[in-house]
């Protein structure tokens, strides 16, 4: 089930990144300048940041399965129409069909997940998630340097596999018994473990706005993944660019240190992250993570962001070590202040927020990169210091409500070991 639903944040990556591998090829294709660079990987972000928007409200309405299913099917569609566009206006639509899909699938894929997983392991469950988002990307990177000399035809590859993939989970979605019944199965499981007391609470939208009990986690929450997430898009959708462009490397150079960059990732995530995800390591592992993230940013900004040297170990460090944080811990805060009913709205609204934010950095982030590497990596450093003081804001707020979390002592969850 994880696995199945782990696709949406699959996709999401491989969207993102393997439209910021083709920036280049596209750029030098249509003879763009760096302005409407930005604006072909904003029309991404923001149909990212909408799609979550509308699609988690939708789902809290009309039902999550199925907006999970129809939402997949469209990405596939959108895919398609960027594989084999021939014009800048067939480019925007396709990348505005994927984005919306792909947006709307997030909310909906982690709220169903959640309901039918007990909550002592939630942490481990939702890493599941994070670790299909890495896959994204670093089977984006390998698709993309093995076709990094290919030219346009390079670019086509990447986006008809993320259709394959697309249309491959919808069929299983929409068709198999065996994958409804045990999904099924699983929300009769766990259900009733996910109903505490102010679950069975009817809660509208408008309420969640109006009591400071809901608002001001929400505010926290989006925030810690608003400054985490500027970073991670920047080098998730400009990278290439970055290296190519800016530091005269190659592509296939700039792919292949992105795909073992991302290795790292996943060995992290998979190997430390997903067995103390739900132990009291939780939140030592959120600190340590970001005090690194910083630290490879603050070398790079102080030994020159020009330098292609540093800058390849920077981004090493920094990829490695970006999942010890940031989406993973977010993912599990968005599903403990809020009830079950309106856990897709109420993240919809934070990943729309967050993308949108994202997005409007995104038009400016070629321009910034091309008058100064250096005062890049510093804008980088003050994101990532801001993300910290929201994780701590995040942290008392927690306490505060007295939410169980095994990373937070006395707070009634086990703190000695994964469920």
């Amino acid at each position: 089930m994880a696995s199945v639903a782990g696709i949406a944040s699959y996709l999401d990556a491989a969207l993102l990144v393997s439209a910021g591998i083709a920036l280049a090829i596209w750029s030098d294709h249509f003879g763009i300048n760096p302005w409407w660079t930005g604006v072909i990987s904003t029309s991404l972000t923001l149909s990212v940041a909408i799609g979550a928007l509308v699609g988690g409200r939708l789902s809290d309405k009309f039902g999550r399965v199925r907006v999970f299913n129809i939402d997949i099917l469209l990405v596939a569609i959108g895919s398609i129409l960027i594989a084999f566009f021939n014009n800048m206006v067939m480019l925007l639509v396709g990348l505005v069909i994927a984005g919306l899909a792909s947006g709307a699938d997030l909310p909906t894929s982690l709220a169903v997940i959640t309901e039918r997983v007990s909550p002592e392991r939630h942490g481990k469950v939702i890493t599941v998630t994070e670790m299909f988002w890495i896959l994204g990307i670093l089977l984006s990177q390998a698709l993309g340097f093995v076709t990094s000399e290919m030219g346009m035809m390079g670019t086509r590859v990447l986006f008809i596999w993320i259709a394959v993939i697309a249309l491959l989970n919808w069929g299983v979605r929409a068709f198999s018994p065996k994958f409804h019944q045990i999904e099924h199965e699983l929300y009769e499981q766990n259900a009733h473990k996910n109903m505490d007391a102010q679950a069975t609470q009817k809660v509208s939208v408008k309420a969640i706005f109006a009591s400071k009990k809901y608002y001001v986690p929400l505010i926290s929450v989006t925030g810690f993944y608003l400054f985490w997430n500027i970073p991670a898009n920047t080098w998730g959708s400009f990278v290439n660019y970055f290296l190519v462009t800016i530091n005269g490397r190659s592509q296939s150079y700039s792919t292949a240190l992105g795909f073992f960059a991302n290795l790292a990732a996943i060995a992290v995530l998979f190997f430390i992250y997903m067995r103390l995800a739900d132990t009291k390591y939780r939140y030592f592992m959120m600190h340590t993570g970001i005090f690194l993230c910083i630290l490879s940013f603050v070398v790079s900004g102080i030994f020159g962001g020009t330098s292609w040297i540093i800058f390849s170990a920077a981004y090493f460090i920094y990829s490695a070590c970006n999942n010890l944080h940031g989406e993973s811990v977010y993912k599990i805060w968005t599903q403990s202040f809020y009830p079950p009913d309106m856990r897709a709205s109420v993240t919809g609204v934070s990943i729309a927020i967050v993308r949108i934010l994202t997005a409007i950095c995104s038009v400016f982030t070629p321009m910034i990169m091309n008058y100064s590497p250096d005062l890049l990596m510093w804008l980088l450093v003050a994101s990532l210091l801001i993300c910290w003081a929201f994780a701590g804001s995040t942290i008392k707020l927690v306490k505060k409500y007295n939410i169980s979390d095994p990373g937070i002592k006395g707070s009634g969850a086990k703190e000695n070991g994964a469920a």
